[in-house]
């Protein structure tokens, strides 16, 4: 006999974040373009008329009052874009960036980072790449690289590194050489229809069933998976399905699932750790990762890019919480390696976002300027609420749960195959909030 409430958290768990990716495109695309040209010149705020196809920039390094990205970084501009590509091809111009390290990172609509433009992979020359859905057949013009994308909703999520304290003018100069254009040459941008609002969050399991319906109509999702989403059709679950009458079973799958990925898992590397997603280009049927990377730090980026280690817990095992304070020491010579850089960045477990603290640090990393580091060489970074004697090293939390970021951006191969010994994430007992 078939158990449907297993069933429906299985298929809940696999629409997640088809549904994430429709929240996150709304909230992250435009209203209105630089030049003043509205998507909807007569809605309201309800309006979810957006243009895609458009390149929107971050002219600053994100900080605690930015709420759109979830687990954001602190390292890097964001460029951002979303594609449409159900009406054909689309071509994106890059610059050239010099030596500055940058990524356009491809996100397809089931949050598979299926490929990345940039320093890694494609250098830092000027560059056209003719970037086309699933099932488009036809010659490449030449000059232009081919970008093969599994469905026809796209995210084009940039980051190029950035110096809190630079003149940010020709890095906007730079941000803005990157366009979206037609085979033609002509501007891609339009106005597209989103469906659902980006506050409203995957608690509600009619709006939950419609959005992802309609969103895997427009992106049908991989032959492979064909079997499962038959058996999901009873729930009403599918592309372009109707919602059933009854949604007592689905909405309290919903509820369960939630919780259960909101659940923080135990570390699978030493001190506290683990590796958020291992994932290359594809999450290759791990649908569990997968909502969990949708609900807690949506765009991620395959591992050889970018490669992100979490921390919700401490070295004993403790849920991480401002009702203590905590030293990670990296020894002599013990690093992060990487090619382009690393940081260390701190959340507040109730919403994923920055902590807001009058220091305004967000991040600690190899980038830092006045770090103190230890007689031997070694580097120890105090992380809590409470201010230690000598600040200069401190990441400063709130005064309950929190988490810890550490990213490397293209990691070397020590991070790659697990060879390197994270740091410890020591609580300091005499320093108990409130003892």
């Amino acid at each position: 006999m078939i158990d449907m409430q297993s069933l429906a958290r299985r298929a809940i768990v696999y629409a997640l974040p088809v549904y994430e990716m429709a929240r996150m495109r709304s909230s992250s695309t435009l209203r209105k373009t630089s030049h003043g040209d509205f998507a909807d010149a007569q809605g309201g705020p309800e309006s979810l008329r957006r243009w895609i196809n458009l390149f929107s920039h971050s002219r600053r390094l994100l900080n605690a009052s930015d709420r759109r990205v979830v687990t954001p970084n602190n390292d890097t501009l964001y460029t951002n874009a979303w594609l449409d590509l159900s009406d054909g091809p689309l071509l994106i111009h890059t610059p050239d960036t010099g030596s500055r390290y940058y990524v356009l990172g491809l996100i397809d609509m089931y949050t598979n980072p299926f490929a990345h433009l940039g320093t890694r992979t494609t250098g830092h020359k000027a560059q056209t790449f003719w970037v086309h859905g699933p099932q488009w057949q036809g010659q490449v013009p030449e000059g232009c690289i081919p970008v093969a994308c599994p469905t026809h909703s796209v995210w084009v999520l940039g980051r190029i590194l950035a110096h809190a304290d630079e003149d940010m003018a020709p890095l906007h100069a730079l941000q803005d050489a990157f366009v979206i254009r037609k085979p033609d040459g002509q501007p891609a941008q339009r106005v597209y229809e989103c469906s659902v609002q980006p506050q409203a969050l995957p608690n509600d399991a009619a709006t939950f069933v419609r959005v992802v319906n309609h969103e895997m109509a427009i992106n049908p999702p991989p032959h492979a998976d064909a079997a499962e989403l038959q058996a999901w059709a009873a729930l009403g679950i599918g592309p372009g399905l109707e919602a059933p009458s009854d949604l007592g079973l689905l909405q309290q799958a919903l509820t369960e699932t939630l919780q259960e990925l909101d659940t923080p898992t135990e570390a699978d590397l030493q001190g506290g750790w683990k590796a958020a997603v291992e994932v290359i280009d594809n999450f290759n049927g791990d649908w569990l990762t997968r909502a969990r990377v949708a609900r807690a730090y949506i765009g991620i980026l395959g591992a050889q890019e970018v490669l992100y280690l979490l921390a919700f817990r401490d070295s004993t095992g403790q849920v991480l919480s401002g009702q203590r304070n905590y030293t990670l020491r990296f020894p002599p010579g013990g690093l992060p390696q990487v090619d382009a850089f690393w940081s260390l960045s701190l959340y507040r477990k109730a919403d994923y976002l920055f902590y807001d603290h009058p220091e305004q640090r967000f991040a600690i990393g190899d980038r830092t300027e006045g770090l103190s580091y230890d007689a031997d060489g070694g580097l120890t970074l105090v992380i809590g609420h409470v201010p230690p004697t000598q600040p200069t090293n401190w990441l400063p939390a709130p005064a309950e749960a929190f988490y810890l970021a550490l990213r490397l951006y293209l990691p070397q191969e020590v991070h790659q195959i697990k060879q390197f010994k994270y740091p410890e994430i020591e609580p300091v007992p005499s320093q108990v909030i409130g003892a």
